[in-house]
C-alpha cells in the first residue's frame, strides 16, 4: 500500500510539480497586488477627514464629468476614497471610474479598473495558465482545476508517506540540520510540507472550486446566484419624482441600522430602482454580502437579497477562503507566505532527488569497478 501511495506521490510531484508551484507561486502574489499597485502606481492626493453624503459626490462628479452620469458610488475600500463610476449620457457607451475626495466629495484622477502588469499576466498564469487565446476561457478555468484536484492528491498521499503514528507524532516536526545533506533536506521537505498542508488544502480545494464555480451549483441542483424578482428592478411609480440620492441612503440605514454600505447603484433608466450594497454581520469578504432593491419614487423597499442562503454563503466562503479576505492583514499575510510553500517543497524535492541519484551513480560505478578489479 505504501508503494503505490509513494509513486502516486512521486508521479503526480515531478509530472504537474511545476505547474502547480507556479499556480501556488502567482496566486500568492495575487493576494499582496493591492499593496504592490499602491506602492507601484500611489494616489497623489491627500485625503481629507469627513464624510460628505453621497449626493455632494454625485454633483462633484457629474460637474466635473460634462456628458456623463453618475450610476454608481463605492464606498473607501482599498484606499481612503470613494470610486465614483460615470456612464456617458444619451446611450454612448464609454465608461470610467473616478476617485473622491471623503471629506470635500470633489473627484479627480482614473481608477485603474484593469490589471496593470506584471499582474495582469499573473493573473492569467494563475487563473487560466494563458491558455485562453488557445482553448478559450471554461476549458482553460478546467485545466487549472484538474491541477487543482493534482495537489489536493499530492498534499493527501504527502500525509500518508509523513504520518509517525501518534506515539511519534513529534518526530515528524523534527528538522535533522547536523547529519548530512540528504537527511537534512528530507526533513525540511517533510516539516515544511506538513505544516503548510492545512493550508494548502484549504487554498487547493477552494482553487479547484472557483474553477468549476459555474458548474458545481448546477451538480447538485443549485442556480449559480441568487434570483432577483423582476418586479425588484423596477419602481412600482414609474412617472412619479425621484427620491434625492441622500433620501434613499437614509431609508436603507434607519432600516437597516446595524449594516454598513458598501456601494451604492443608482438607477440607470428612469422608473428603476436603487441598489445599495451592504455588509451584514460577519462577510467572508470585503465586500458587500446583501443587496437592497429600494423603489426610487417611494423608497419602499422591493428586495434584499440573504447573505445566509446556501448559494450565498457558498460564492462568499469560496472567495473568501481562496483570498483570504475574511480574516483581516494577517491571514492575508500568513496565506502569502504558505502560498509559497511548494516553491520550497520543490527545492528541497529538487536536492533530495539529486542527492539520491549522485548516491546511486557513485554506487554503480564502485560496483563496475569491483567487477574489474575482480576480473
Amino acid at each position: 500500500m505504501r508503494k503505490t501511495i509513494l509513486a502516486i506521490h512521486l508521479i503526480l510531484s515531478l509530472t504537474l510539480g511545476l505547474f502547480v508551484v507556479l499556480t501556488c507561486t502567482t496566486g500568492s502574489l495575487l493576494l499582496i497586488e493591492p499593496e504592490v499597485e499602491s506602492w507601484m502606481h500611489p494616489v497623489n492626493h491627500a485625503a481629507t477627514s469627513g464624510n460628505v453624503s453621497p449626493s455632494v459626490i454625485k454633483q462633484h462628479a457629474d460637474s466635473a464629468n460634462p456628458g456623463f452620469f453618475t450610476d454608481r458610488i463605492e464606498y473607501p475600500n482599498n484606499d481612503p476614497f470613494y470610486h465614483v463610476h460615470l456612464a456617458q449620457a444619451n446611450g454612448g457607451k464609454e465608461n470610467f471610474t473616478v476617485y473622491a475626495d471623503p471629506g470635500k466629495g470633489d473627484t479627480f484622477g482614473r481608477v485603474q479598473v484593469d490589471r496593470l502588469e506584471p499582474f495582469a499576466t499573473i493573473y492569467q498564469l494563475h487563473r487560466y495558465f494563458l491558455l485562453t487565446s488557445v482553448i478559450g476561457k471554461v476549458p482553460a478555468a478546467s485545466v487549472v482545476g484538474i491541477l487543482g484536484i493534482a495537489l489536493v492528491l499530492i498534499l493527501v498521499t504527502g500525509i500518508y508517506l509523513w504520518w509517525p503514528g501518534l506515539r511519534k507524532l513529534a518526530t515528524g516536526f523534527r528538522v535533522v540540520l547536523n547529519r548530512g545533506k540528504l537527511l537534512k533536506n528530507m526533513s525540511l521537505h517533510k516539516t515544511v510540507g506538513i505544516i503548510s498542508i492545512p493550508f494548502l488544502l484549504v487554498l487547493a480545494l477552494t482553487g479547484t472550486i472557483n474553477a468549476f464555480e459555474k458548474s458545481i451549483p448546477t451538480w447538485v441542483g443549485f442556480k449559480a446566484k441568487e434570483e432577483i424578482p423582476v418586479t425588484a428592478l423596477q419602481s412600482k411609480t414609474k412617472d412619479a419624482a425621484a427620491l434625492p440620492l441622500d433620501r434613499v441612503v437614509e431609508i436603507v440605514k434607519e432600516t437597516y441600522p446595524t449594516s454598513e454600505l458598501i456601494k451604492i447603484q443608482l438607477p440607470p433608466k428612469a422608473g428603476q430602482s436603487y441598489q445599495i450594497g451592504l455588509q451584514e454581520g460577519f462577510s467572508a469578504s470585503t465586500g458587500s454580502n446583501s443587496t437592497v432593491y429600494v423603489d426610487g419614487s417611494t423608497g419602499t423597499i422591493l428586495y434584499k437579497t440573504n447573505p445566509n442562503l446556501a448559494i450565498n454563503l457558498y460564492n462568499a466562503w469560496r472567495k473568501g477562503l481562496h483570498f483570504a479576505t475574511w480574516g483581516g492583514e494577517p491571514l492575508k499575510i500568513i496565506s502569502f507566505f504558505f502560498g509559497m510553500t511548494p516553491l520550497a517543497l520543490m527545492i528541497t524535492g529538487l536536492f533530495i532527488w539529486r542527492i539520491k541519484a549522485n548516491a546511486r551513480k557513485r554506487s554503480r560505478n564502485k560496483s563496475a569497478s569491483s567487477a574489474a578489479a575482480a576480473a
